[in-house]
């Protein structure tokens, strides 16, 4: 079926974070929402009938993971990734970032170091600070546009005795990098060398640009690969985050056990009533929805980029590889991160996310989410024009 991904549908008064609960992160309540990794694309009409039709059954008690879960997530990571994965490898979580937090909690101790790669999505730090355990920053290096790993310096962290895990974020939040398999496999060779256990978020692994390919750390042919945990789930793809279900998949009986355990012990290994009527859905009748949205966010995406080359030329973007989170270089603007987040929420009135919310090296940047309508980009883009020229004038 046509999906209507021009479709502007209200979404004040629905509880929505990313509308009804502006205030928390930005001043300016009024500013249009653009922050937030949900899209504002209705979900996929086989999701919603899944949904109502269990909704439409009166008693909403306690559920299970029933063995599908694993069967069509493996069928899903077959089809869209190659990965032959067995279901048996596959746990249940609420969502990626508790799975992250359980795997701090199962496999490191208090004043432990966790790897991360900065700028990187803020619950990665988070996650690893209130479990009481240190971060340890392998900072990507922004050259010619794009960013690269620092394997040097990720091998100096690695080897530090107080090492324990790794989170990889691929494809990589907010900076948009699509890691190829050689870089995966470098990244996975010096963790094994130094026993450093690897945790790859890749919630946004169905997002790809540019004829380029998701690799699952875990699919790839290495000893290390049967122990990396990886997290994902249908929630950016098909915009059901709300429903908070999500996959660990790992080979190592061991691991897994060990990860399940600390589920148990958190009593959140069981899902909601709608969860995995929704999953299932999403990842058994939903890749035509899949490819016209990875379609419609090439468009916004082209947009933003010849707005800003043809009419705001200290704004630089990020090419983005994968994701619908856009990565803005604002320093040639000269100002310091508070203005420029100023400048977006106040000027523009435009709800980014500042890039110092993802770790110092992010400073001078926003991420923008364009998962919208394109009235909702052509919108944006004209108040950051407007404020763009007023900037220059006054200048």
């Amino acid at each position: 079926m046509k999906y209507a991904f021009d479709a502007c549908i209200e979404r004040r008064g629905t509880g929505s974070t990313k509308w009804d609960n502006l205030g928390m992160r930005v001043s300016n309540t009024h500013a249009l929402p653009m922050w937030v990794a949900d899209s504002d694309f209705a979900c996929p009409e086989p999701v919603v009938k899944a949904v109502q039709d269990r909704a439409a059954h009166p008693i909403y008690g306690y559920a299970f993971v029933p063995r599908r879960f694993g069967e069509v997530t493996a069928g899903w990571m077959r089809r869209r990734h190659g990965w032959e994965a067995d279901p048996e490898w596959v746990i249940f979580s609420p969502g990626v970032v508790p799975a992250l937090s359980m795997a701090v909690l199962a496999f490191t101790e208090p004043g432990d170091e966790v790897i991360i790669q900065r700028p990187v999505y803020h619950p990665f730090t988070n996650v690893v600070k209130e479990n009481g355990r240190l971060v340890s920053s392998n900072s990507l290096k922004l050259e010619d546009g794009r960013y690269e790993i620092d394997f040097e310096d990720l091998e100096k962290r690695a080897a530090s005795p107080r090492a324990k895990l790794m989170f990889l974020c691929s494809p990589h939040n907010p900076t948009g990098r699509v890691f190829s398999e050689e870089e995966l496999l470098r990244i996975g060779d010096i963790c094994e060398k130094y026993g450093v256990l690897l945790v790859s978020d890749e919630i946004h692994g169905d997002i790809i640009f540019g004829g380029r390919r998701h690799v699952p750390a875990g699919s790839l042919d290495r000893p290390w690969a049967a122990k990396t945990i990886t997290c994902v789930s249908p929630s950016k793809t098909f915009n059901i985050a709300g429903l908070e279900a999500a996959a660990v998949i790992v080979r190592d009986e061991a691991v897994r056990g060990a990860l399940r355990a600390k589920l148990q012990a958190m009593h959140i290994d069981v899902p909601n009533a709608f969860a995995m009527a929704g999953y299932c859905a999403a990842y058994t009748e939903c890749e035509d929805y899949l490819e016209q949205e990875l379609a419609y966010l090439r468009g916004n995406i082209r947009f933003v980029a010849d707005t800003f080359r043809q009419s705001m030329p200290k704004l630089h973007l990020v090419e983005p590889e994968g994701t619908y989170l856009l990565w803005i270089d604002c320093r040639e603007m000269g100002l310091t991160a508070k203005e420029t987040e100023d400048f977006f929420v106040e000027e523009a009135a435009v709800a980014i996310n500042p890039g110092n919310l993802f770790g110092e090296e992010g400073a001078g940047f926003v991420r923008l989410n364009i998962a919208c309508p394109m009235d909702t980009v052509k919108k944006a883009m004209a108040q950051i024009q407007t404020a763009y020229n007023r900037k220059e004038v006054t200048q």
